[in-house]
């Protein structure tokens, strides 16, 4: 009977229940489709920033980098803070703080490898040392403590869960600002890869790819076209470039690492 079972499954194939962990990443998916998103893609030499990065005491990874820098540039740049509301007219909602989201590839209780999203909330106001130490937390903490709602949306049924997204991305601004982001970060440099067209819920998201041996690094900006255009995330990515070179590498070569406040 075994022989059997494995003879059908061999020539063809086997069916099995969809993995309730992936739920998220599917419905981020089918949600992205609806944002009308374009790449804007800038090579920056960051040798010097990465050389800074591996000396500084503790351990400093270029999400953290990235999230403190761009937040700061949202907090000065209005745009980068609009969501596009659809639903029940067409308006742009700008939220009072930058909220930061951020992709965590990491194994869960059931010890599957899954995606899971972390949020920092006003990430403008935070140091370096303390938006590492809150991303490591997101990597290693129990996910019922930061990743609660989630775990709870990819318990309800399907249907129920495309009217919350309907309506999160569709309805209201606020909402989609707090719960997915004004901006997201997704990096894949460290496995040598660029992620250079991920599904994006946010109105911009950023990736980078791996620093060659010349310093160089690619960076990406994804942009919602609703909200921004070329020229706009072309001066983002120029300042961006400007703020980790000087005011980043500043901080890594001057600053005493210091503990997040409890």
């Amino acid at each position: 009977m075994a022989m059997d079972s494995h003879r059908r499954e061999r020539d063809r194939g086997l069916r099995r229940t969809f993995p309730r962990h992936r739920r998220m990443a599917i419905d981020i998916a089918n949600a992205a489709l609806t944002v009308p998103s374009f790449p804007v893609h800038r090579v920056m030499p960051l040798g010097a920033v990465d050389d800074a990065r591996k000396r500084y005491p503790t351990r400093i990874g270029w999400a953290a980098l990235l999230c403190h820098a761009y937040s700061r540039i949202s907090q000065e740049i209005s745009e980068l803070r609009e969501v596009y509301v659809e639903k029940p007219f067409e308006y742009l909602y700008r939220h009072p703080n930058p909220v930061a989201s951020i992709t965590i590839q990491r194994t869960d209780d059931q010890g599957n490898e899954r995606l899971v999203w972390g949020r920092l909330s006003e990430s403008q106001r935070s140091t370096i040392d303390q938006t590492q130490q809150t991303i490591a937390r997101f990597a290693a903490s129990p996910l019922n403590e930061f990743f609660r709602d989630g775990l709870k949306m990819e318990n309800r049924p399907k249907p129920l869960r495309k009217l919350t997204w309907w309506i999160l991305m569709r309805w209201s601004g606020r909402r989609r600002a707090k719960h997915l982001g004004t901006f997201s970060i997704s990096n894949l440099g460290g496995w040598g890869a660029l992620n250079a067209h991920h599904p994006l819920v946010t109105t911009t998201s950023l990736s980078m790819g791996p620093i060659r041996p010349n310093g160089d690094c690619e960076v990406v900006l994804l942009c919602d076209h609703r909200v921004l255009d070329g020229a706009l995330a072309a001066q983002v990515l120029d300042l961006l470039e400007h703020r980790l070179r000087s005011t980043t590498l500043q901080t890594l070569q001057t600053t005493v690492p210091t503990l997040a406040a409890a």
